[in-house]
């Protein structure tokens, strides 16, 4: 099977590396030719631990690329990159069957409608993973992709058949309760940690910071209609479990980067919005964040 993955970040090159490990083609697609040029010369490196394996996956300008053959694409990139390649994805991967879409939040999904011509699946990505150069990335935390399917047209794509020991697929049957349930800690833990410059683990340590995660947590809840009790439990275990890790939020803060909290906490702002809902705490940190944007 020939699979393209669309992002030179931390997300498609860990997806590249893990799935070239396998009998299958493997293209990463990416924008920059300093990007495309550092992979030919030295190959892509994952480290995780003590340990590091090395591949040397084909690289391609997602600009200059007319590929028709991809039977797989995995769509890597940050959510408010997602419009802009629209056209490209369109025009140039007409043929191919099946794209996955790995995004943090929901805001990309109202672009999804362009490709109704494909299956579509929706993925959440649970590893942690820091890239440390164009060609190196540092996989920090070995996690899950969990995948369901959004407009499936019967692809005949198994995809739990493409796990690896330390790159693990799970198939999910329910697209939205897979979102909704990452979009609710990402809603806590990302804008949290970067405006309090933590790690994940630290908001638990300190009763006001506690705090301000149950108020963010319940209204997050309320407007995804998720289950309260159940969706805590499973934001205290992920803070536990990445305790040393900084979220995707913070890194994007301290590297001056543009950050996803359109995508996540304008998400539940637009959502609560028409539901009537009042969300003041999601409001606040979303207004802190885009003041640390500028």
């Amino acid at each position: 099977m020939k699979i393209g993955v669309i992002g030179g970040g931390s997300i498609g090159l860990l997806f590249t590396a893990y799935l070239a490990e396998s009998a299958h083609e493997v293209t990463l697609f990416v924008r920059r030719e300093a990007q495309q040029q550092a992979i030919h010369t030295m190959g892509l490196t994952v480290k995780a631990g003590s340990s590091a394996y090395t591949c040397q996956p084909k690289v391609c300008l997602l600009s200059e690329t007319g590929r028709n053959d991809i039977d797989v694409l995995i769509v890597a990139v940050k959510s408010y990159d997602v419009e802009h390649i629209m056209p490209e994805i369109i025009e140039k991967f007409k043929n191919t069957r099946s794209i996955l879409f790995v995004q943090n939040g929901m805001q990309h999904l109202r672009f999804l409608p362009h490709f109704k011509m494909h299956s579509i699946y929706m993925g959440v990505v649970e590893h942690g993973a820091m890239k440390e150069s164009d060609h190196l990335i540092n996989h920090t935390g070995v996690g899950r992709t969990k995948i369901a399917p959004y407009l499936d047209g019967h692809s005949g794509i198994n995809w739990e058949k493409l796990s690896k020991e330390k790159f693990p697929f799970f198939y999910q049957n329910d697209w939205y309760a897979m979102l909704s349930e990452k979009l609710h800690i990402n809603a806590v833990i990302n804008p949290l940690t970067a405006i309090l410059r933590v790690p994940n683990g630290a908001l638990l340590t300190n009763p006001h910071w506690l705090d301000l995660m149950e108020q963010l947590s319940e209204e997050a809840c309320k407007v995804l209609n998720i289950k309260y009790h159940e969706a805590w439990k499973d934001l205290v275990a992920v803070c536990e479990n990445t305790s040393l890790n900084k979220s995707s939020m913070l890194r994007d803060i301290e590297n001056k980067r543009r950050t996803e909290i359109e995508a996540i906490n304008g998400f539940i702002l637009n959502s609560a919005k028409g539901k009537n809902i009042e969300v003041p705490n999601n409001r606040f940190v979303y207004q802190i964040i885009k003041g640390m944007e500028e």
